[in-house]
């Protein structure tokens, strides 16, 4: 019965998160200037790869149109896996205040996907001191005695430790109280061949999806300017090898007439991991961990659903699946396992999250750190480290197993030990348990043998 449920269980996950194949999705109705709106469609597969659909997204009123980006998850489900493909389509406002956005429509294969009317409220961004998230040494440098257009390659680190994430970006930024005239030219030609110096070699990238220029308003020391970016992209480096990046020339027209602006070179160090006997296959991140248990107090017999989320700035992909064996008291059946890496502000941030099904055979108080652990390098301390669950399950009830009484007189070495709180049970499960006895008990029967030979030969 408990395997027919089992099964069951999973089927009708598998069922409920495979029925729509193609969703959508409406991001925040509350942003500031800064923030942008997105439109986004998810579609699942049970392939690896699929053809790009055919989309169009709508025109909002008073929102500007930026880039596409899409993104790709795996779930594991039942042992299969099973991916989902998000194409998100971002929005710019240009003022505050509150825009009625009326029902709109968005076109995937033929499909039609709607969403219903909506108040879009739109907020003053916060002043910023320093422009997003780059050191401030490259800030200070980068606009020191600047009064004109400044051509911008930053990165977010410079001595990143192998296999830490760094974001690139390639901005024009123009000040507001420029009067100069500036024209873009063809940058359909020069932005890509740009795009190609920078990306490094020895390194994993995951794109932020600029199609588009992003335009935005930043401030910096009370000063004001549109910042044009081109690129963004965070890379992690595979091997501690120098990564340098040319100094980058873009061609502008002012008043009908070419000029040139040209961007600093930069260097990138990565730094090696200290030795470790998991170096270089855990990831490299700063991580916490959320989790839920579906309930905290159940009888023997009963299932219990596990959800932990492994979220942080890092390429989370890189985590295992945990592999929980069973045993004498608790039974695990995996569920489902799903990793992505998604962009969150000016970092790329990856999340791993697992399902597991618990079944616990034997009463008791147990601490799921005792099966549950997950081991990283932590970029904000610079040492390994472990994210340890801090749920307790408490279980009630009679022992399910039935082929051990451990109030029979014949069993009295094991009596209570279903009693015991699970943080005092590490290493000292029903098996290990057994293979001491049986030992033990070997040793005897050889020490009455020696002692029969000995006998023997007097």
């Amino acid at each position: 019965m408990r395997r027919f449920f089992y099964f069951f269980w999973v089927f009708l996950l598998a069922i409920t998160e495979l029925s729509a194949q193609a969703t959508l999705v409406v991001g925040e109705k509350s942003i500031t200037l800064e923030e942008n709106f997105s439109l986004s469609f998810i579609i699942k597969s049970a392939n690896a790869s699929i053809e790009t659909p055919i989309f169009k997204f709508p025109e909002l009123p008073g929102l500007r149109k930026l880039g596409v980006s899409r993104s790709k998850a795996t779930d594991i489900q039942n042992g299969e896996s099973v991916y989902s493909y998000t194409f998100s389509q971002y929005y710019q406002a240009s003022a505050t205040g509150s825009l009625l956005i009326p029902p709109a429509e968005v076109i995937v294969n033929q499909q039609s996907l709607k969403t219903e009317a909506f108040a879009l409220q739109i907020s003053e961004s916060a002043q910023k001191e320093e422009v997003v998230e780059d050191t401030k040494e490259q800030i200070e440098d980068l606009f020191k005695g600047q009064s004109s257009l400044i051509l911008a390659l930053t990165s977010t680190q410079f001595q990143p430790f192998v296999g830490q994430g760094f974001t690139l970006k390639f901005s024009l930024f123009i000040p507001d109280d420029n009067s100069t005239r500036y024209s873009f030219d063809r940058n359909d030609i020069q932005i890509p061949a740009l795009i190609q110096k920078i990306r490094p070699k020895n390194c994993w990238e995951e794109s932020f999806g600029l199609q588009e220029v992003k335009v935005s308003k930043v401030v910096y020391k009370n000063k004001k300017y549109t910042e044009y970016r081109f690129f963004q992209s965070t890379f992690f480096a595979l091997d501690a090898k120098k990564i340098v990046i040319p100094s980058l020339s873009l061609q502008l027209l002012k008043n009908n007439e070419k000029v040139v602006f040209s961007s600093k070179p930069i260097v990138i160090s990565p730094k090696e991991l200290p030795n470790h006997p998991l170096k270089g296959k855990i990831p490299v991140g700063d991580f916490h961990l959320e989790e839920t248990l579906s309930r905290a107090q159940v009888q023997t017999g009963d299932t219990v659903v596990y959800v932990s989320s492994v979220v942080g700035d890092g390429n989370s992909i890189l985590w295992d699946s945990k592999l929980i064996e069973s045993d004498y008291f608790l039974n695990f059946f995996p569920i489902g396992t799903q990793s992505s890496v998604y962009p969150y502000g000016d970092k790329m941030f990856g999340n791993k999250t697992e399902k597991i099904l618990i079944i616990p055979s034997q009463p008791g108080k147990f601490a799921l750190k005792s099966y549950f652990n997950w081991i990283f390098f932590n970029t904000r301390t610079a040492t390994y480290d472990t994210l340890r669950s801090e749920s307790i399950l408490a279980v009630s009830g009679q022992p399910s197993d039935r082929y051990l009484n451990t109030q029979s007189e014949t069993m009295l070495l094991y009596r209570g030990l279903e009693k015991l709180a699970a943080d005092k049970l590490i290493g000292y499960r029903w098996m290990d348990w057994k293979q001491i006895f049986n030992a033990l008990l070997g040793l005897v029967l050889l020490w009455l043998f020696i002692l029969i030979i000995k006998a023997k030969y007097k």
